[in-house]
């Protein structure tokens, strides 16, 4: 950062809802892991594994629970922000320093953008180099358009939502308040629809759109494809990570968190407060309840009902052994037959 942020430890503690343990006047310009902190850093604790690293530690700051000041108030020559979730207290420093280095960035609408006559652009909308904002788009007040982003004909993008460099949100699609959607992403492609014909393939074309609620994360080179007839709906809360495929048609329900390179089908509805691991393959047309949990690398090929804990695929394992087994998982039904045949 060009101007260093610096913050009072009261000012922190009032913003992420910490007591001050130790002298609050004392000023903080970084952040920084529990290791590499040196004076004028505060960093977190979030379990005792990290007690030896915490009484180390040359921070000037720690955020941390309630059972870690008891342990160490005696001893601590650095200041204390006391609080239940201290992870969830880094999380809201993070936020501080983000939003100052976005302030000394570049002037509002750089004169390379392309903004069409029929966009409404709200105040305090910033459009960054070569963006390109189409005809009759909206963007909401203190919107983000990061350099290279393209945003289509009759698209709307909420109040502080933030598209970052290279995103892609095409025609007709809704982008809610508060969202982050990163660079490579697509929004509003059209979905995988084609029928047979005698010709080849038929393309079914897409007339359906994407709606994204408010405060939704989407991370780099996602793709959320567009309805063929109805709408893609990603609710309000939802983060998806970096390479996941959405196709046309999908519904996640709030605050749902998807990791990297998971692909769901088409059709396909997700319910709230789930939680689904990396590279999870998702079939189209089945239904997963609330508050489900998959486990990476596992292969979903029916709904799921019941609130729990879901897992398929197997654990690496040398391959002499995988091989073994692999022979006898092909031979598990003719074993079960003869283990019948005797039981009988």
């Amino acid at each position: 950062m060009s101007n260093a942020a610096s913050f009072k430890c009261s000012e922190l503690a009032e913003v992420i809802g910490a007591e001050v343990k130790g002298d609050g006047n004392t000023e903080i310009t970084s952040i920084a892991s529990i290791d590499t902190a040196t004076c004028g850093c505060i960093t977190f604790i979030s379990s005792v594994k990290y007690l030896d690293a915490l009484q180390s530690t040359c921070a000037s700051a720690v955020v941390l629970a309630p059972a870690m000041e008891n342990i160490i108030a005696s001893t601590a020559e650095f200041t204390r922000l006391v609080m239940d979730n201290p992870y969830l207290g880094y999380a809201k420093l993070t936020r501080l320093w983000a939003v100052h280095e976005s302030n000394n960035q570049s002037p509002p609408i750089h004169h390379t953008a392309s903004v069409a006559e029929t966009a409404v652009v709200a105040d305090d909308v910033s459009i960054g180099a070569n963006a390109i904002v189409d005809a009759e788009a909206l963007l909401g007040k203190g919107a983000v358009i990061g350099a290279g982003a393209y945003i289509g004909h009759g698209t709307i993008v909420g109040e502080g939502t933030t598209i970052h460099p290279n995103a892609t949100i095409l025609h007709g699609c809704v982008i809610g308040n508060d969202c982050e959607i990163h660079s490579g992403a697509v929004i509003g492609a059209d979905g995988f629809g084609f029928a047979p014909g005698e010709q080849g393939w038929e393309k079914i074309y897409q007339l359906g759109t994407v709606t994204i609620g408010d405060r939704v994360s989407v991370g780099a080179c996602t793709t959320i494809d567009r309805g063929a007839l109805e709408n893609t709906v990603i609710s309000d809360g939802v983060i998806l990570d970096n390479h996941i495929q959405v196709a046309h048609n999908v519904t996640i329900g709030k605050n749902t968190a998807i990791a990297g390179c998971t692909g769901i089908a088409g059709s396909t509805t997700i319910g709230a407060g789930c939680r689904i691991g990396g590279a999870v393959s998702i079939v189209g047309h089945i239904s997963i309840c609330d508050n489900v949990l998959i486990t990476a690398n596992s292969f979903v090929n029916r709904s799921v009902v019941e609130p729990g804990s879901y897992s398929s695929g197997f654990p690496l394992e040398p391959s002499s052994q995988w091989r073994k087994n692999a022979v006898r998982l092909h031979r598990l039904d003719e074993l079960s037959r003869q283990v019948g045949k005797l039981k009988s």
